[in-house]
């Protein structure tokens, strides 16, 4: 799937995670790492070497190939700007898809984060058949905890000081959303 849509005066294409990305693992460390130069509030708190990208992005195409991931990429420029991804859990939970999704501070606050988030739940709906959403995020990223109650989100558990950020331990908020 390839979709080309304006945010703001930039068109950015967004498309499914595919094989061919193995040839492009250095664009990837380079969004990641990005990301944690910023600090922005993902899990991932380290710089990440290219072994490591190619390794996780076999992971990633072998889950989305057996059906069991959905991954949503964003480009500009030729460079990524978001990742979305709903993979399922396994055993006693493989009905509960779990998100993550993130953007380049750049591109954040044009409307591409919720494209991107709703675009990919759609496609998963589909494709992986879950019965309930869920997602994490930390109790200080209000921004995103706000744009995952417009998009129908419901706070469901807050667990004290499950995230390390800025030198604090803070709260992890999870949220689900029915299918």
């Amino acid at each position: 799937m390839r979709i080309l849509k304006d945010f703001d005066g930039k068109k950015i294409k967004i498309r499914s995670l595919s094989i061919k990305d193995l040839k492009k693992a250095k664009k990837f460390q380079e969004y990641i790492n990005c990301l944690v130069e910023e600090d922005a509030q993902i899990l991932i708190d380290r710089i990440i070497s290219l072994k490591e990208e190619k390794e996780w992005l076999r992971k990633e195409i072998e889950e989305v190939r057996r059906k069991k991931r959905i991954m949503m990429i964003a480009e500009h420029t030729g460079k990524i700007v978001g990742i979305c991804d709903v993979w399922l859990r396994k055993g006693r939970s493989s009905h509960v898809a779990e998100i993550g999704l993130s953007v380049r501070k750049d591109y954040r606050g044009i409307g591409l984060g919720k494209f991107l988030m709703e675009s990919t739940l759609k496609i998963a709906k589909n494709k992986l058949k879950p019965k309930i959403f869920r997602l994490s995020v930390a109790s200080t990223n209000k921004i995103a905890q706000n744009l995952y109650k417009k998009s129908k989100f419901k706070e469901v558990a807050r667990i004290p000081k499950q995230i390390k950020y800025k030198g604090r331990l803070v709260d992890e908020i999870v949220m689900i959303r029915n299918v």
